[in-house]
């Protein structure tokens, strides 16, 4: 991106947008999950641990595409849970 890019404020809106949007998305994919959890709802659990997983991702790449450091805590939360999809 070039260097006018970043200081266009029409595109730091967008940027900001596109972050509240994936933010929003990972947040109805932890509630889904926390709700399915306190219901004891075993079978629902991993296909919304995988939506979790997927808005993560989508959240973390859309982050490093605006050039920007990649929190360490969703880090450790991707990884928790791309972990906890791989157990047997």
């Amino acid at each position: 991106m070039e260097a006018s890019q970043k200081r266009d404020p029409r595109n730091q809106r967008d940027d900001r947008a596109v972050l509240a949007a994936c933010q929003a998305e990972v947040a109805s994919a932890r509630a889904q999950l926390e709700d399915a959890r306190r219901r004891g709802a075993r079978p629902d659990v991993d296909p919304l641990r995988q939506n979790l997983v997927a808005a993560l991702e989508h959240y973390a790449l859309t982050i490093e595409r605006l050039g920007a450091p990649l929190p360490s805590r969703l880090c450790a939360e991707l990884q928790l849970y791309r972990n906890l999809g791989h157990r047997t």
